[in-house]
């Protein structure tokens, strides 16, 4: 067997190796050649590249009328203005990157237009400074030309999907809306067809009142929805509310004022006793009776029939529409008894005199009406009544006057008695004589 020297191999190990080293240091800068030149050319491509393109969409097209409004052209666009259209533009990649939608002018002019209809018109697309357009789309638009007007409709509410319990209605008539008329808006050729605009609730099940919100919706006199494009409302949306009725009928009463009047002394009757009314639930449902009128007993005398006008709470109506409103109130007094008791002018007491005058009742006396059981009456003495004047709160000045008297009883008497009526006398004041 062959062998080689030791030292011949050694040295063919170092001649590989230094042959090596010279490839390594050239692919690494081949490598970093590579980089740079894609560098470059992201930076070209990216900075400086002149073929650049770059599309925008949804840009505005603005509907030029130079002459709308004026005498000679009444016309207005109503539609097309809500238009939209995409453009390529072609420049340097940094310019480009600063354009906005905004930046680009896109417009329809009709200035020329003088004949009310639709019509197709061609799109002027005019590019930022150093751009060019490479395309846009659309070239066309159709815009609808008329004359434009204004006219102002009533808002109304219809109910549609709703249940309610026996007995119960809906005030369909006049619910409250928060907005009563709407301003609409469109071709006069239009706006002829439209006689009002409606919302629309669908309550469900109805117990008591409601209220709802819903779109407005512009309407022919047919109650047909009018999906017209050119139409436009000065409000979107309404409110209303609804009262929902109930009908049942009510008792009737009187309640006495001073409280002399009681079942064992005398009959109080009522005709008619009861009423049917209609109103909200919510005031009704738990109303049973009706005070009709509270009772002066101090004011009756005698036996006999009163009327009085019927008075319901706010909200609450009589169901019966040619009922006068009315109530009679029949009074019979079967236990007491008026006693009348005279009194002698210079029995009255005239209270506060004002200084330096004197006060000279002109009537001779005046009858006093008091009421009560017999037994009480027969023990009344005239003592047992006040009967004054009090002209503090009348004129000083000389000159004959009406004053009111007061006449009520004493302490010590009977509470079932009472004093009936108003009194007045007449009364001269003049200067007091001196030294009087």
């Amino acid at each position: 067997m062959n062998k080689e020297p030791i030292g011949a191999s050694v040295v063919g190990e170092e001649s590989i190796t230094q042959k090596n080293k010279p490839q390594r240091g050239n692919a690494i800068v081949l490598i970093g050649c590579i980089l740079a030149a894609v560098c470059m050319w992201f930076y070209v491509m990216g900075i400086d590249s002149p073929t650049a393109t770059e599309t925008f969409s949804s840009v505005t097209i603005d509907i030029i009328n130079q002459r709308e409004g004026s005498a000679e052209n009444k016309l207005s666009a109503i539609s097309g203005t809500n238009n939209v259209l995409e453009v390529v533009l072609k420049g340097r990649k940094s310019q480009l990157n600063n354009i906005k939608t905004e930046d680009i002018v896109a417009y329809v002019n009709v200035s020329d237009v003088m004949v009310a209809g639709k019509g197709i018109y061609t799109v002027t697309v005019e590019a930022p400074a150093g751009t060019i357009i490479e395309d846009y789309y659309p070239r066309e638009i159709s815009v609808y030309m008329d004359n434009r007007e204004t006219v102002s409709v009533p808002v109304k509410c219809r109910l549609i999907d709703y249940t309610l319990p026996a007995g119960y209605t809906i005030d369909m008539a006049t619910p409250e809306l928060s907005i009563s008329t709407v301003q609409v808006s469109g071709p006069a050729s239009e706006l002829e067809l439209v006689d009002h605009v409606r919302m629309t609730l669908a309550p469900g099940t109805v117990t008591q009142s409601f209220s709802g919100s819903a779109p407005l919706e512009a309407v022919d006199k047919n109650g047909n929805v009018i999906t017209s494009k050119y139409l436009s409302l000065s409000a979107l949306d309404a409110t209303a509310a609804f009262h929902v009725y109930i009908t049942k009928y009510i008792d009737l009463n009187v309640k006495n004022l001073m409280g002399y009047f009681d079942k064992n002394n005398t009959a109080v009757t009522i005709v008619p006793d009861r009423l049917q009314v209609r109103g909200p639930v919510e005031l009704l449902s738990d109303l049973t009776s009706h005070t009709v009128a509270v009772i002066d007993e101090t004011k009756i005398r005698e036996d006999g029939t009163y009327h009085y006008q019927i008075d319901l709470p706010d909200g609450i109506e009589l169901v019966d529409k040619s009922s006068d409103g009315a109530v009679s109130v029949d009074v019979r007094f079967n236990s007491t008894i008026l006693h009348e008791m005279k009194f002698a002018n210079e029995k009255i007491e005239v209270l506060n005199v004002p200084d330096g005058k004197m006060v000279e009742i002109l009537d001779s006396h005046i009858v006093v009406g008091v009421r009560g059981y017999r037994q009480e009456i027969y023990s009344l003495r005239a003592s047992s009544v006040a009967v004054e004047i009090d002209l503090s709160n009348m004129s000083s000045e000389n000159g004959e006057y009406y004053a009111d008297v007061q006449v009520y009883l004493k302490s010590g008497n009977s509470e079932k008695l009472y004093v009936v009526g108003d009194y007045s006398v007449q009364i001269r004041i003049s200067d007091a004589a001196e030294g009087a």
